[in-house]
């Protein structure tokens, strides 16, 4: 009997054991040329290695858990020139993603709020990111929750009021916003930081205008 139980048991404890999470790596010389064909083959818990260069491309990240960095410097490697269903560079639509060592530019939209991230499920963690001249640095959806963690990253140049406006960070309805050690300089005719969160920390950062600089608000 014990083992006629076994027999009728293992293809459900085969069935509930999850998938080794994958490694995708992304590059000229890569398995995977754009971003955008890693964040389509990417499962819950994916770790993407994005390689130096220029990619005119965007992508919508739909896994939860993923690490999307790349391989050198933050300016080794540029996401450019090209926006996911008129939001943004990028499009969290999985929860808990952490995203590192990337530079996103020049996001543009004609409803003027394309943002480098466009923050679309709960918790999301940007490290060593450069934002420089988007629309919207980061922008939250209104449903969002959860975190939003900003450390040692840059926000140049971004800003818009035209219709709306769009900010450096433009935060909705979250639980947290918390930014480390970060840097906005030179932000548009909008806001440097602009929060809505439950709670929001703004911690050893540097915020200014410059020469170049018309922001409305800190």
């Amino acid at each position: 009997l014990c083992w006629r139980v076994l027999f009728w048991l293992l293809p459900t404890l085969c069935l509930a054991v999850p998938a080794a999470a994958a490694t995708l790596e992304v590059g000229p010389d890569k398995p995977m040329k754009m971003p955008s064909e890693a964040a389509a083959a990417a499962h819950d818990g994916d770790h993407i290695l994005i390689a130096p260069g220029e990619y005119f491309d965007c992508a919508v990240w739909k896994a939860n858990k993923l690490v999307i960095e790349g391989t050198g410097k933050p300016e080794d490697t540029v996401i450019t020139d090209k926006t996911c269903q008129g939001k943004g560079l990028f499009l969290t639509d999985g929860e808990d993603i952490t995203i590192r060592n990337l530079t996103l530019t020049r996001g543009r939209v004609p409803d003027g709020n394309a943002a480098g991230i466009r923050m679309e499920a709960n918790n999301l963690t940007v490290e060593h990111v450069r934002f420089i001249n988007n629309q919207d640095g980061i922008l939250s959806n209104l449903e969002v929750k959860g975190s939003l963690i900003v450390r040692d990253s840059e926000f140049v140049r971004n800003g818009a009021c035209n219709p709306g406006c769009a900010h450096g960070i433009y935060a909705n309805y979250l639980d947290l916003l918390r930014v480390e050690r970060s840097k906005f300089f030179d932000t548009r005719d909008a806001h440097h930081i602009k929060s809505r969160a439950r709670r929001t920390e703004v911690i050893d950062s540097d915020l200014q205008d410059g020469p170049d600089g018309t922001s409305s608000y800190q």
